[in-house]
Protein backbone atom coordinates (compact mmCIF):
# COMPACT_ATOMS: atom_id res chain seq x y z
CA UNK A 1 0.00 0.00 0.00
CA UNK A 2 1.46 3.43 -1.00
CA UNK A 3 1.74 6.20 1.85
CA UNK A 4 -0.79 9.61 1.00
CA UNK A 5 1.15 12.66 0.41
CA UNK A 6 0.53 15.15 2.93
CA UNK A 7 1.52 18.63 2.71
CA UNK A 8 0.22 22.39 4.44
CA UNK A 9 -3.24 21.97 2.78
CA UNK A 10 -3.95 18.86 1.95
CA UNK A 11 -3.80 14.86 2.06
CA UNK A 12 -3.92 12.62 -1.48
CA UNK A 13 -2.31 10.54 -3.65
CA UNK A 14 -1.81 10.06 -7.28
CA UNK A 15 -0.77 7.03 -9.24
CA UNK A 16 0.02 6.63 -12.70
CA UNK A 17 0.58 3.17 -14.93
CA UNK A 18 2.39 4.79 -18.28
CA UNK A 19 3.92 3.02 -20.93
CA UNK A 20 6.39 4.81 -23.74
CA UNK A 21 7.00 3.33 -27.54
CA UNK A 22 10.82 4.18 -29.42
CA UNK A 23 9.90 6.27 -32.47
CA UNK A 24 9.15 4.00 -35.11
CA UNK A 25 8.67 0.99 -32.39
CA UNK A 26 12.25 0.14 -32.57
CA UNK A 27 12.89 -3.20 -30.53
CA UNK A 28 15.97 -1.38 -28.79
CA UNK A 29 14.76 -3.16 -25.50
CA UNK A 30 15.59 -6.23 -26.81
CA UNK A 31 19.47 -5.44 -25.51
CA UNK A 32 20.00 -5.51 -21.70
CA UNK A 33 22.31 -2.42 -21.98
CA UNK A 34 19.56 -0.22 -23.18
CA UNK A 35 17.08 -1.32 -20.58
CA UNK A 36 19.64 -0.74 -18.12
CA UNK A 37 20.53 2.32 -19.36
CA UNK A 38 16.61 4.09 -19.55
CA UNK A 39 16.17 2.95 -16.63
CA UNK A 40 18.64 4.61 -14.98
CA UNK A 41 17.97 7.63 -16.76
CA UNK A 42 14.37 7.68 -16.18
CA UNK A 43 15.07 7.23 -12.38
CA UNK A 44 16.91 10.32 -12.89
CA UNK A 45 14.47 12.25 -14.18
CA UNK A 46 11.86 10.50 -11.73
CA UNK A 47 14.10 11.78 -8.84
CA UNK A 48 14.33 15.67 -10.31
CA UNK A 49 10.76 15.42 -10.35
CA UNK A 50 10.26 14.04 -7.00
CA UNK A 51 7.86 11.31 -7.78
CA UNK A 52 8.34 7.78 -7.18
CA UNK A 53 9.51 5.36 -9.73
CA UNK A 54 7.83 2.11 -8.57
CA UNK A 55 8.69 0.05 -11.34
CA UNK A 56 9.79 0.07 -15.16
CA UNK A 57 9.26 -3.21 -16.92
CA UNK A 58 10.06 -3.49 -20.98
CA UNK A 59 9.00 -5.05 -23.56
CA UNK A 60 11.30 -5.14 -26.79
CA UNK A 61 9.84 -2.15 -28.54
CA UNK A 62 8.22 -0.41 -25.41
CA UNK A 63 8.76 0.68 -21.44
CA UNK A 64 6.03 0.53 -18.82
CA UNK A 65 6.54 2.41 -15.42
CA UNK A 66 4.23 2.98 -12.54
CA UNK A 67 5.02 6.24 -10.82
CA UNK A 68 3.32 7.27 -7.25
CA UNK A 69 3.89 10.10 -5.54
CA UNK A 70 2.69 12.50 -8.26
CA UNK A 71 -0.11 14.77 -7.38
CA UNK A 72 1.24 17.74 -8.43
CA UNK A 73 1.76 16.73 -12.24
CA UNK A 74 -1.01 16.05 -14.97
CA UNK A 75 -0.23 12.29 -17.30
CA UNK A 76 0.66 14.77 -19.88
CA UNK A 77 3.19 16.49 -17.49
CA UNK A 78 4.85 13.30 -16.38
CA UNK A 79 4.88 12.21 -19.69
CA UNK A 80 6.44 15.59 -21.16
CA UNK A 81 9.32 15.43 -18.01
CA UNK A 82 10.02 11.64 -18.23
CA UNK A 83 10.33 11.26 -22.18
CA UNK A 84 11.83 14.65 -22.53
CA UNK A 85 14.32 14.84 -20.00
CA UNK A 86 15.01 10.78 -21.36
CA UNK A 87 15.62 11.33 -24.54
CA UNK A 88 17.97 14.55 -24.08
CA UNK A 89 19.66 13.09 -21.86
CA UNK A 90 20.41 9.80 -24.59
CA UNK A 91 20.86 12.24 -27.42
CA UNK A 92 23.53 14.73 -25.05
CA UNK A 93 25.41 11.59 -24.21
CA UNK A 94 24.42 8.44 -26.36
CA UNK A 95 24.20 9.69 -29.79
CA UNK A 96 26.38 7.38 -31.17
CA UNK A 97 24.30 4.84 -29.86
CA UNK A 98 21.16 6.05 -30.89
CA UNK A 99 22.47 6.92 -34.42
CA UNK A 100 22.78 2.84 -34.13
CA UNK A 101 19.08 2.02 -34.08
CA UNK A 102 18.53 5.08 -36.54
CA UNK A 103 16.56 7.11 -34.37
CA UNK A 104 17.39 10.13 -35.80
CA UNK A 105 16.80 13.03 -33.36
CA UNK A 106 14.31 11.65 -30.95
CA UNK A 107 13.78 8.88 -29.35
CA UNK A 108 9.95 8.52 -28.12
CA UNK A 109 7.24 8.62 -30.06
CA UNK A 110 4.81 11.56 -29.77
CA UNK A 111 2.48 9.37 -28.20
CA UNK A 112 1.88 7.54 -24.75
CA UNK A 113 -0.76 5.51 -22.92
CA UNK A 114 -1.26 6.69 -19.12
CA UNK A 115 -4.20 5.20 -16.84
CA UNK A 116 -4.64 6.30 -13.10
CA UNK A 117 -4.25 3.80 -10.44
CA UNK A 118 -6.09 4.14 -7.36
CA UNK A 119 -5.31 2.52 -3.68
CA UNK A 120 -9.30 1.36 -3.34
CA UNK A 121 -12.36 0.08 -5.46
CA UNK A 122 -14.73 2.50 -6.26
CA UNK A 123 -17.50 0.41 -3.81
CA UNK A 124 -14.76 0.63 -0.96
CA UNK A 125 -15.17 4.79 -1.32
CA UNK A 126 -18.32 4.51 -1.81
CA UNK A 127 -18.93 2.97 1.64
CA UNK A 128 -16.13 4.69 3.38
CA UNK A 129 -17.84 7.91 2.53
CA UNK A 130 -21.24 6.71 3.51
CA UNK A 131 -20.05 5.43 7.06
CA UNK A 132 -17.68 8.95 7.74
CA UNK A 133 -20.88 11.15 7.04
CA UNK A 134 -23.13 9.12 8.83
CA UNK A 135 -20.62 9.10 11.91
CA UNK A 136 -20.34 13.23 10.98
CA UNK A 137 -24.29 13.94 10.85
CA UNK A 138 -25.30 11.61 13.71
CA UNK A 139 -25.47 13.96 16.80
CA UNK A 140 -27.57 16.62 14.20
CA UNK A 141 -30.43 14.78 12.78
CA UNK A 142 -31.65 11.94 15.33
CA UNK A 143 -35.69 12.32 15.17
CA UNK A 144 -35.59 13.58 11.16
CA UNK A 145 -37.72 11.57 9.26
CA UNK A 146 -35.50 9.39 5.79
CA UNK A 147 -35.84 11.29 3.12
CA UNK A 148 -36.48 14.46 4.75
CA UNK A 149 -33.63 17.43 4.01
CA UNK A 150 -31.04 17.02 6.62
CA UNK A 151 -28.67 20.02 6.44
CA UNK A 152 -26.28 20.92 9.41
CA UNK A 153 -25.66 24.63 10.31
CA UNK A 154 -22.95 24.06 7.58
CA UNK A 155 -25.37 23.70 4.61
CA UNK A 156 -24.12 19.96 4.05
CA UNK A 157 -26.86 16.99 3.10
CA UNK A 158 -26.52 13.38 3.77
CA UNK A 159 -25.49 11.24 1.43
CA UNK A 160 -29.39 9.66 1.61
CA UNK A 161 -31.46 12.12 0.61
CA UNK A 162 -29.97 11.47 -2.82
CA UNK A 163 -31.85 7.89 -3.12
CA UNK A 164 -33.52 7.08 -5.87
Amino acid sequence: MYELERSRHCVGGSNYHMQFTPKYRRHVFRYRGMRSLVRAILKMAAHRMRIRLETVEFGPDHVHIFVTGCRKYSAAELAQHLKGFSSWYLRKNYRELLKAYCLGISFWTDGYFSETIGRVTTETVMLYIERQQGKHWMNYDQGTQPGAVRKSFTGQSRLDMFQT
